[in-house]
């Protein structure tokens, strides 16, 4: 007899299904497997209703009523909203598994780790972040797979190179960063120069500002609401997510403390009068 289901494994199939059902492509047939599915054991059903349930309370919010209140652009997002909200439930618990499980460091969303290498280099990485090393007698070779991490090479012989998503920064004598941001690479020197491909980078004029997560702060200057968001959606679990997004283009100034995660958003409500309802996995920012 198979062994059942984890009941973690059944809530995570039963957000699918909700995904499934309400993104307008869902068939009749589909609504008839997933009503045989609901009824394939008590545990079956006890997961199907409580994903019901959590679609069902986006509605009863206050940010979800004003959205349903409001012009049909914003009845349109609070669609989005919903899906949003499931996709985050669905995905996000293991932020991106396969890079973290195939490699040799890794870190959670909001924890950072310092890592000291057997040659004596110094990397710290970021929030949500994966790194693989490679040593050899000719090279010092290291992915990063996903997130960010900040390094410091030791003086040795062998070149010190960092490949991310295709790239490669040779930084031997330099304390330089690299950002994955899904297909594109940020890369900032902070002291010396580095080789990305046949280019010769040195020291970003605005790296104290872009490193400054190795300080436990974030800086910003003038930065649109929207990017603001999605730099603090990096540091804790879940989604943040724009009512308006004509509201995102607001300039943003401040520095923010991350041994506070909570408090980032907080701050942004008194600083600049937003609003911020909390959802499960998800923040409603209007």
């Amino acid at each position: 007899m198979p062994a059942p289901q984890p009941l973690s494994d059944l809530s995570d199939d039963a957000l699918d299904w909700q995904v499934l059902l309400h993104s307008g492509n869902a068939s009749e047939a589909d609504r008839v497997r997933y009503q045989r599915w609901r009824q394939l054991s008590p545990a079956h059903t006890e997961a199907a209703r409580e994903a019901e349930a959590l679609w069902g309370d986006l509605g009863q919010t206050q940010a979800a009523a004003q959205l349903t209140a409001a012009a049909p652009r914003r009845r349109r997002w609070g669609s989005a909203l919903a899906a949003s909200l499931v996709l985050a439930l669905v995905g996000y618990g293991g932020w991106q598994q396969a890079p973290a499980l195939l490699a040799d460091y890794h870190t959670s969303v909001g924890q950072q780790q310092r890592i000291t290498l057997a040659d004596g280099s110094q990397v710290l990485l970021n929030s949500g972040s994966a790194l693989s090393v490679d040593f050899s007698d000719g090279q010092r070779r290291l992915m990063l797979k996903a997130g960010e991490a900040l390094f410091e090479p030791a003086s040795d012989p062998r070149p010190f190179v960092v490949e991310a998503g295709g790239e490669s920064v040779q930084g031997s004598g330099a304390v330089f960063s690299v950002r994955r941001d899904g297909s594109h690479n940020r890369v900032v020197i902070a002291k010396g120069e580095a080789q990305l491909g046949e280019r010769r980078l040195q020291a970003t004029a605005d790296a104290g500002a872009l490193t400054a997560w190795q300080r436990g702060k974030l800086i910003f200057n003038g930065k649109p609401l929207r990017e603001v968001l999605a730099e603090l959606e990096r540091y804790q679990h879940g989604r943040i997510v724009l009512s308006d997004q004509q509201l995102g283009a607001m300039q943003v100034s401040g520095v923010f403390d991350l041994n506070d995660p909570q408090g980032l958003l907080r701050t942004l409500e008194q600083r600049y009068a937003l609003k911020v309802t909390y959802l499960p996995w998800l923040a409603v920012v209007y």
